[in-house]
C-alpha cells in the first residue's frame, strides 16, 4: 500500500511538471490578468539574420504563455500568499489583514529614490507651460495626484515600514513648488485624510465609488463648476468588485469584496466605439451638461469618467502618453482642462511632458557668450573622443510626425532654476522658445522642444541653446543644422 501511494505520488509530480508544456497545443494561455502585455513568440530568423536571442525569448514567450498557467500562478499564489504571508508576483505586495498593495508604491512608501531639487523644479516648471498654454486657449486648467494606497492606509503593509528612509516623498516635495508656480491643484490628500471611513479597495490599487465621488467634488469645487455632490442620492453596498491586484495575483480564485452604487441614470452616452472605461481615447456627449471636458488621466479616471460624463455636454478624455496637448487643444477647444496622475508617476512630468510647442518669448536681454560657440570643426574633434561633444539631437517627434523633437543637455553646474531656451534663426528672422526640463538617467538638466512643421522650415537653420538664471542669460552652444537633411535622416 505504502508502494502504491509512492507510486500515485510520482505521477501526479509528473504530470504536474509535463503538462504546461504537453498542454500547449490544446490549453495555451493567450491572456493574462496582470497589468502587463504577454510576451511574444519569437522567431528564428529576424531581418534576414540567424535571431541569436531565440532560446531566451522562447523561454519567456513559454513562461507567459504555457497551458494551464491561471491554474498554476493561483495555487501558487495562495500557498506563498496564505501560508508564507508574501506574494509570489513581483508587482503585488501582500499587507496584513487581507490587503494587497502594487509593488511599484513601495519607493514612495519607504520615503525611496525621490527626486533631487532640481527634479521637483522641472516637474512644476512643465506643469506651468502646461498651464499656461491650456489658459492661452481660454480653458481653465486643474492639476491633480491620485494618492497610493499605502500613502492614506499604510498600517496594512507588512513589515516594509522598518526600513522606511524618511517620510519626505516627492509629493511633500512637490506641493510647496506647485504653490510656488502657482500651479492650479487640487490636494486628493488632504482630501482623503480627513475621511474616516476607508475608501480605497482592499485588494486593488484604486479608491473605491465613495472615494471617486469625493475625488470628482473636489476638483469640480477647485474648478467651480456646478455639479452633482451626490450627497443625497441612495448608494447600494454591493460585494462585486474583483481588484486589479486580486486579478493578478488570484487569476482563478478572485475574492469579491464591498464596494457602493449609486441610484442616478447616466444621461450621458459614448460618442466613440467605446469598449470600456480603460480605452485610451473616449469622447462622450450629453445633452444635460454644460461646457467640455478635456481630461488626461490614467486608470484612477476610469472610475471617474462617468461622474465627469454626466455632468459635460462633451467629454473627451485621454490615457496615452505623452499627452498630445496642443493637438487635443486646436481640435476640439474644451472649455477645461484636467491632469490626473497617481502619485508613483507624477515624475512623468520630469521625465516625458507633453507634445506642444514651446511658447514663443520675445528675448531683450543681452546674452554671456563667453562659452565658445561649437563649430563642425569641433564635432569632427569630437568623434575622436576629445574634445566638444554634441549635448543634442533634432528628429522628428516619434509620436507625433507633425513635430519635431529637439532633445539635450547642458553641460557644467547650473543653478537650481535655470531655464532653457532654443533660439531658431532661419531666412525669416529669429524666433525663441521655451523648452521642457527634463530629468533623465544621466542628469537633471535636460532638455525637451516640441516645434510644429510650420515653425521649424526645411532648410538651413542656426539653432542656438540658451540659458536663463536671476535675469542672466548666456549662450551654450550653437550649430547650423540642414532641417532638410534631418528629415530625411529620421525617415531612413
Amino acid at each position: 500500500m505504502k508502494k502504491t501511494g509512492s507510486i500515485i505520488y510520482i505521477i501526479v509530480c509528473l504530470l504536474i511538471c509535463i503538462l504546461p508544456l504537453a498542454g500547449m497545443p490544446f490549453a495555451a494561455t493567450t491572456a493574462t490578468t496582470e497589468n502587463r502585455r504577454l510576451a511574444e513568440k519569437p522567431v528564428l530568423i529576424r531581418n534576414g539574420v540567424w535571431n541569436r536571442d531565440y532560446m531566451e525569448e522562447w523561454g519567456t514567450w513559454f513562461e507567459d504563455h504555457f497551458a494551464f498557467r491561471p491554474v498554476y500562478v493561483t495555487a501558487d499564489s495562495m500557498i506563498q500568499s496564505k501560508v508564507f504571508r508574501v506574494s509570489n508576483m513581483d508587482s503585488v505586495i501582500v499587507g496584513t489583514d487581507g490587503w494587497l498593495y502594487y509593488t511599484s508604491t513601495l519607493a514612495d512608501h519607504l520615503g525611496r529614490d525621490t527626486l533631487s531639487e532640481r527634479g521637483i523644479w522641472n516637474i512644476a516648471h512643465n506643469l506651468s507651460l502646461i498651464q499656461e498654454s491650456v489658459e492661452e486657449r481660454g480653458a481653465v486648467f486643474l492639476f491633480t495626484v491620485a494618492p497610493n494606497k499605502n500613502s492614506l492606509y499604510g498600517e496594512h503593509m507588512p513589515y516594509y515600514d522598518a526600513h522606511r528612509v524618511s517620510t519626505v516623498k516627492n509629493m511633500t516635495l512637490l506641493e510647496p513648488e506647485l504653490a510656488e508656480w502657482d500651479i492650479s491643484y487640487a490636494d486628493l490628500f488632504a482630501e482623503f485624510a480627513q475621511e474616516k471611513e476607508i475608501l480605497y479597495l482592499k485588494r486593488d490599487s484604486h479608491w473605491n465609488q465613495k472615494g471617486a465621488v469625493l475625488a470628482y467634488n473636489t476638483m469640480l469645487d477647485a474648478l467651480q463648476v456646478e455639479h452633482e455632490n451626490f450627497e443625497t442620492i441612495d448608494n447600494i453596498r454591493t460585494r462585486d468588485s474583483y481588484g486589479d491586484l486580486n486579478r493578478m495575483l488570484y487569476p482563478l480564485a478572485m475574492d469579491p469584496e464591498w464596494d457602493y452604487t449609486y441610484q442616478k441614470e447616466a444621461s450621458y452616452h459614448y460618442v466613440t466605439d467605446t469598449d470600456s472605461v480603460e480605452d485610451a481615447w473616449i469622447e462622450t456627449a450629453n445633452t444635460v451638461g454644460t461646457g467640455s471636458l478635456l481630461m488626461f488621466r490614467d486608470s484612477f479616471g476610469n472610475t471617474l469618467l462617468p461622474f465627469m460624463a454626466d455632468t459635460f455636454e462633451k467629454g473627451y478624455f485621454s490615457k496615452g502618453t505623452p499627452y498630445h496637448l496642443e493637438t487635443y487643444l486646436e481640435q476640439y477647444h474644451p472649455s477645461y482642462v484636467i491632469v490626473e496622475k497617481v502619485e508613483r508617476n507624477v515624475d512623468d512630468f520630469a521625465k516625458e511632458p507633453p507634445i506642444m510647442s514651446g511658447p514663443e518669448i520675445t528675448l531683450t536681454q543681452p546674452l554671456d557668450t563667453e562659452t565658445p560657440n561649437r563649430t563642425e570643426e569641433a564635432y569632427d574633434v569630437a568623434a575622436d573622443g576629445s574634445g566638444a561633444h554634441k549635448t543634442w539631437s533634432l528628429q522628428r517627434a516619434e509620436y507625433d510626425s507633425a513635430y519635431w523633437e529637439l532633445r539635450g543637455c547642458i553641460d557644467g553646474i547650473q543653478s537650481l532654476d535655470t531655464k532653457i531656451y532654443i533660439r531658431v534663426t532661419d531666412s525669416k528672422g529669429s524666433h525663441t522658445y521655451e523648452a521642457f526640463t527634463v530629468t533623465n538617467n544621466e542628469t537633471d538638466y535636460g532638455y525637451l522642444l516640441y516645434l510644429s512643421e510650420n515653425k521649424l522650415p526645411q532648410e538651413e537653420v542656426l539653432l542656438e541653446i540658451l540659458t536663463e538664471t536671476d535675469g542672466a542669460w548666456q549662450l551654450t552652444e550653437s550649430e547650423i543644422v540642414d532641417v532638410g537633411l534631418s528629415d530625411t535622416e529620421s525617415d531612413e
